[in-house]
């Protein structure tokens, strides 16, 4: 309670501090009959619209000012009526980071027309507004929302006021008002700790936020978003199968060739942009539909929206793997961002990166396949990846009653006595350098425990988390039935420590001999274990203790344990009364009279429908299960059956 206290109350000097600064203010008005906001609108394509400044033509409704913008489109032909056709215009004085909404009075003349803008800057990117326009020679009031769409120091704005299709050549419509709204009720939600980059293409045959490039003699299988092109086109192909989740994967089909070079790019849907000041890691998962050679592996990279550079330094993919790849098998990649950011000094935009890249590397002249999922920037609470010694690890405390056993090493080199310390090993590790060893023998009228915890003996707050997770590994087959028991200890509290559950509940099968396997134990399952343990937000170690009584020496090699949070999201502060009441029925999620931006995510955190409410209604498809409804006015649960 205090910690969400705390965060509240830092939230709103937050916010305080900002609106001394930032306030609503009125980009034009028209009403000197002239254009104020910029000294040129450059019309696109030219000679193809005309803006000027006129009479009001409905005095009425929200809008009885005498001037406003009229946007005409000329008849220039099919080749050239273009549904993006406006104006881009340099503003005079360039709208902040920090702003909320851009709203913009809009009448059109017709049942078809609608508004789109457009905001250059640290960020480039377009978009329609919260509802679309739905009046005719009535005014409306069209709300943009920035903020959601990671708008930051807007320089150039456009506006496309007929963006619609089939074109009618003969549009007319008006914009009054456009006011640039700061508004202090919006609180910036909480640090997310994951993001998603990739999980599904909306297509089963390309995904559009990508592009590939080529240059001969290389080459890179490409989709043409146009399936009756005959052009092999610029996007990442898709496949139903294989697929880590969800519905389906990505593609990279490529041959490195000498004088030759590629690039393959995979952005999110809707091109977002992803504040990586707070992340530590880059996680996503490859297969390879035969063994392939790590050093084989293309080079990846970073890019940004703006900055010079605007990409990062590239680092080879192959050295964040242990192994090379075995066929038909997911394995997962980990790279540590800071290893990204060191790659190359004088990239520094951390806080508007757009998308992840391959790049030409070995020039093998072979032709590869490598199928992507799962891409996600997360924040790793991270309680051990690697000891300061290759020989023991001092952040740990095994103790063993006889005849049980398990081997230790002692913090003194010269000592004698055995000690209390986990082993260390620099072969095999999970990643480099080192892992810990666990070898153990559990017998009858015996006992035995083994603590793990973080350098400096951290303490984790882990009240919003979700899972610990961890890596294994075994110089021989392993019935899961034998491996430990697992629990948590805090620094305080009674008792100071959860109830135990087995570790090998949590694996779908025995362990294969000599293989890196992921262990992924809901935090929910350990509360649950012991429901009087209450002292989650002061963990300190890790426990692993005697199981099954086999009398036969086992070994475990332990890497890269971590504790995930979920991904918090939110575009305003909560309702303290929340009536939202949303409900699921017939493909579509129900929030009563509510028209406005929806984002629903399960309770893993991802993201299962992101979009506009119209009349209460969003399509969705869902299954059984809890999820989370995020609008502006507020949160809800839902449960489907």
């Amino acid at each position: 309670m205090k910690n969400l206290l705390l965060t509240c109350l830092l939230a709103l000097a937050a916010s305080v501090t900002a609106s001394a600064q930032l306030a609503t203010f009125v980009l034009d008005d028209f009403e000197n009959g002239q254009v104020n906001f910029s000294t040129l609108l450059n019309v696109n394509p030219p000679a193809t619209m005309d803006f000027t400044v006129v009479d009001n033509p409905v005095k009425a409704g929200i809008n009885t000012s005498n001037k406003v913008m009229k946007c005409a489109r000329f008849d220039a032909s099919p080749d050239v009526n273009q549904i993006w056709a406006g104006f881009y215009a340099t503003l005079k004085n360039p709208i902040p980071t920090g702003y909320h909404r851009i709203e913009i009075k809009y009448l059109r003349t017709n049942a078809t027309s609608q508004l789109r803008i457009k905001c250059e800057g640290a960020i480039s990117k377009e978009m329609n507004p919260v509802t679309s326009a739905s009046k005719t020679n009535e005014w409306e009031n069209m709300v943009f929302d920035i903020y959601s769409n990671g708008i930051k120091n807007i320089t150039v704005f456009s506006i496309f006021p007929d963006y619609y299709q089939p074109v009618d050549p003969t549009a007319v419509t008006y914009i009054d008002d456009i006011t640039v709204v700061y508004d202090p009720s919006v609180i910036p939600p909480p640090t997310p700790t994951l993001l998603t980059l990739f999980d599904n293409s909306a297509d089963n045959r390309f995904y559009d936020t990508s592009w590939i490039n080529q240059t001969a003699p290389s080459t890179v299988v490409a989709e043409n978003w146009d399936p009756t092109a005959t052009t092999p086109g610029d996007k990442f192909p898709v496949v139903t199968s294989p697929v880590k989740a969800g519905t389906n994967a990505l593609k990279l089909d490529w041959k490195s060739m000498t004088g030759g070079d590629w690039m393959g790019m995979v952005a999110s849907i809707g091109w977002k942009s992803f504040n990586l000041t707070t992340m530590t890691h880059l996680r996503f998962w490859i297969n390879s539909p035969v063994d392939l050679a790590k050093t084989a592996l293309p080079k990846v990279y970073l890019e940004a929206f703006s900055g010079t550079p605007n990409v990062t330094g590239k680092l080879q993919l192959g050295d964040y793997l242990t192994s090379d790849l075995m066929a038909n098998t997911w394995t997962e990649v980990i790279i540590p961002l800071a290893d990204l950011w060191a790659a190359d000094p004088t990239f520094t935009a951390k806080d508007v990166i757009k998308d992840v890249f391959f790049s030409q590397n070995a020039t093998d002249g072979v032709e590869h396949i490598l199928y992507l999922d799962e891409f996600t920037f997360v924040t790793l609470a991270t309680l051990f990846n690697n000891s300061a010694d290759n020989r023991f690890y001092d952040t740990s405390w095994i103790n063993q009653t006889a005849p049980s056993t398990v081997v230790t090493e002692n913090w003194d080199p010269t000592a004698t006595t055995p000690g209390d310390k986990f082993p260390v090993v620099t072969s095999p590790v999970k990643s480099a350098p080192n892992a810990l060893k666990l070898q153990w023998k559990s017998v009858t009228a015996g006992d035995w425990m083994g603590m793990v915890a973080a350098i400096g003996w951290t303490v984790f707050d882990l009240t919003t988390a979700t899972y610990l997770d961890f890596w294994v590994n075994t110089p021989v087959t392993l019935a899961k039935n034998v491996l430990p028991k697992i629990y948590l200890e805090s620094a305080s509290g009674t008792p100071n420590h959860s109830g135990k559950v087995d570790m090998g509940n949590y694996l779908t099968s025995d362990l294969a001999a000599n293989t890196w396997t992921e262990v992924k134990i809901p935090l929910a399952d350990i509360w649950d274990a012991d429901a009087t343990f209450t002292a989650k937000d002061f963990v300190h170690g890790v426990f692993f203790s005697q199981n099954a009584t086999d009398n036969v020496e086992h070994t475990l090699y332990l890497d890269d344990f971590t504790f995930i949070k979920p991904f918090i999201t939110g575009f305003t502060t909560p309702k303290a009364e929340n009536k939202l009441n949303p409900y699921y029925i017939n493909g579509e999620v129900i929030i009563p009279l509510y028209t406005g931006h929806v984002r629903i995510f399960d309770i893993t955190g991802k993201t299962i429908v992101d979009g506009i409410a119209s009349n209460g209604k969003i399509r969705a498809t869902i299954k059984q299960g809890i999820y989370i409804v995020t609008t502006t006015l507020g949160n809800a649960k839902i449960a489907v059956r």
